[in-house]
């Protein structure tokens, strides 16, 4: 069966490994690429791919290689709920208050850049945080739009979307 077309790209398929957090990265990915998806959603989290243990380069390039002989195309996501904060869902943000905390989920995002790099991704997804208590909306832009010049100045380096 031949997918409809869209604008001359046809459409393909794609499922995000947060989804699987059950099974091992390789087990996940053997089972999406059996299904027939095209592609995976990489979530950088502590139960596929831990952004923030030893190795990342090393284990980032097993995982680039399993991708390729299954022929998945691969997104990463950042979305992880605890992998900086095991006490707050998603937290830290790019919106918080503390320039300390914003910090973290900007290095988190840089690593996330790297890894998609090092992986072919054709993107990063990242997530702002949402709108702290008591701060007005100015004060929101201007600490997402700080917090992501360094993303964004890292990613068209690194040829990342």
């Amino acid at each position: 069966m031949t997918p409809p077309e869209t604008g001359g790209t046809p459409l393909r398929f794609g499922y995000g490994t947060n989804g699987l957090a059950d099974l091992r990265l390789d087990d996940a990915l053997a089972l999406l690429a059996d299904l027939g998806y095209d592609g995976v959603g990489l979530t950088l989290d502590h139960m596929h791919l831990d952004p923030l243990a030893p190795l990342l380069a090393a284990r980032t390039r097993r995982v680039a290689h399993r991708l390729q002989a299954l022929g998945l195309q691969v997104t990463v996501e950042t979305g992880a709920r605890y992998v900086l904060d095991p006490r707050r869902k998603h937290g830290p943000t790019l919106l918080d208050a503390e320039p300390d905390d914003r910090a973290r989920r900007i290095d988190l995002l840089l690593r996330a850049v790297q890894v998609a790099a090092d992986l072919g991704a054709h993107a990063v997804h990242c997530f702002s945080g949402v709108l702290v208590p008591g701060t007005d909306e100015d004060t929101a832009w201007k600490r997402l739009a700080e917090s992501l010049t360094p993303v964004l100045d890292a990613a068209a380096a690194a040829g990342v979307p």
